[in-house]
């Protein structure tokens, strides 16, 4: 008898949050818009003209995505960071 007893409880509170569930609607992301299309420039730069060469594709409108460093080992183990490869990307008109 219990067992019918609870089964009947999960199935009225089944009942009750599939009502209020149907009644929620969520709306499409940016309804009736199309999202962004994007070109990228990556380039790789001495470490020494990295500043300017960001500042000179910012101008232009270019935003910075990423930066990675190209590390070499020298003659005693240690590394140097001489290049960068950074890539930039900017919203097609």
């Amino acid at each position: 008898m219990k067992h019918r007893g609870s089964i009947a409880i999960i199935f009225l509170i089944g009942c009750a949050t599939g009502g209020v569930a149907a009644q929620i609607v969520i709306p499409p992301a940016r309804a009736g818009t199309t999202a962004t299309r994007w070109e990228h420039f990556c380039g790789r730069i001495n470490a020494g003209l990295l500043t300017e060469q960001l500042n000179r594709v910012g101008v232009e409108g270019w935003e910075l995505v990423s930066v990675v460093s190209a590390q070499q080992e020298t003659a005693f183990g240690g590394t140097t960071t001489r290049e960068f490869t950074f890539c930039t990307k900017r919203a097609l008109p």
